[in-house]
């Protein structure tokens, strides 16, 4: 028996899902897939990140957003919502509903379920962002951060800071996320709860 094909939805139809559901979904050339919530950490970590961000960001012409706005990757037709971003300069947009196109930096907060995802096939896409300088992944399950930054040739550099003493520069937007700040308040052994 030969499978039914899928419907792929449209643009519109993908924003009318959203408005309707009220709920958050990734798009990827006609597919949508839920996005789920976070934990009660996962939650905390993106907001001390956007802080901590958003702190060393105030004198420059850059703006901290969360999981609330899209980006778009037009190459690829995709629409995602990373847990932070940061865009300098004037934000530029796909279509009038669409999303952000010229992202700096995407951060992930990683989750058992989607860290393998964000690690992996999110990554590749998200090098599709010309404008896209550092994506970083944030565990959740123990103080550790590491970076892919793409240098000057356009190769991504991988780079990592262990333990809450630790610190990592993001060079792309000269800020430093110190792990004591972007960790403050997590309760390590409730996470896996």
């Amino acid at each position: 028996m030969a499978a039914e094909p899928r419907t792929l939805l449209s643009h519109e139809d993908y924003f009318a899902l959203e408005r309707e559901h009220g709920q958050k979904y990734e798009f990827i050339a006609g597919r949508v897939f839920a996005m789920v919530g976070g934990s009660f950490a996962h939650g905390q970590i993106a907001i001390n990140t956007s802080t901590t961000l958003d702190n060393q960001l105030a004198a420059k012409p850059c703006i901290v957003q969360g999981s609330d706005f899209r980006i778009a990757i037009p190459r690829l037709d995709m629409y995602t919502y990373p847990n932070v971003f940061v865009v300098c300069g004037e934000p530029q947009f796909e279509r009038s509903n669409g999303g952000l196109i010229n992202p700096i930096v995407s951060i992930e907060v990683l989750s058992p379920s989607t860290a393998d995802y964000d690690q992996g096939q999110k990554f590749l896409r998200y090098q599709q962002i010309a404008s896209l300088r550092e994506y970083v992944l944030i565990a959740q399950d123990k103080p550790f951060i590491q970076s892919f930054s793409r240098d000057e040739r356009g190769l991504w550099v991988w780079s990592a800071a262990d333990g809450l003493e630790a610190s990592l520069a993001l060079p792309s937007i000269g800020c430093v996320l110190e792990l004591a700040s972007v960790y403050k308040k997590v309760s390590f052994r409730k996470v896996s709860e």
